[in-house]
């Protein structure tokens, strides 16, 4: 054997024993990445994406990732918005599989679930609330007339009526963890 094709043959399992060695340190560099990754940086990188998810109740959805919170998300869908507890999702579909690391966290909102909440108590926005009930008899449509720091109350009223003393069917009080979906009408939506 001539030598220079040894020195070429040693050469070029030097380079692939350096190559490998590249490789699985970036793949666990990756891994180690990933594991100081929370749900909620994921889903605020993919931010104004479409996903599919299914909540503990209800239909699957499928709509635009709009706005990521402390513990919260909405999605449009259509017509509608829907303010989804993280806590009560089952899984997510459509999250990239590759996706960059936040260099900061300010595209999620510090505000928690109460303040979103609030909002729509304020803006008197008529809401259909499901709610994580194993019977599948927990739906209150209505307005939210006060939220506290983990609870809500929702005066339940038909969907074609102003909320109005006359038009109140029931009060009915709702502990945060206890919802699986809050949904109301995009009212930026087109034709609406």
């Amino acid at each position: 054997m001539r030598w220079d094709e040894l020195f070429e043959d040693m050469e070029a399992q030097l380079e692939q024993a350096h190559v490998r060695t590249v490789e699985q340190e970036a793949v666990e560099t990756a891994r180690a990445e990933l594991s100081r990754l929370s749900l909620l940086e994921r889903l605020a990188a993919h931010r104004d994406h479409p996903v599919r998810l299914r909540p503990s109740r209800g239909d699957t959805l499928e709509g635009v990732l709009a706005d990521v919170g402390a513990g919260w998300v909405v999605v449009r869908e259509r017509h509608l918005q829907h303010l989804v507890p993280l806590h009560s999702v089952v899984w997510w579909e459509g999250l990239p599989r590759r996706f960059e690391v936040l260099p900061e966290r300010s595209t999620i909102r510090r505000l928690g679930m109460g303040h979103v909440l609030r909002a729509l108590s304020t803006a008197r926005v008529h809401v259909r609330v499901l709610l994580q009930d194993p019977a599948g008899q927990g739906e209150l449509e209505g307005t939210l007339d006060a939220v506290g720091q983990d609870f809500f109350d929702v005066a339940v009223h038909p969907e074609d009526e102003f909320r109005r003393r006359r038009a109140v069917t029931a009060v009915r009080t709702v502990g945060f963890s206890a919802v699986a979906l809050v949904s109301s009408l995009d009212t930026g939506s087109e034709g609406l």
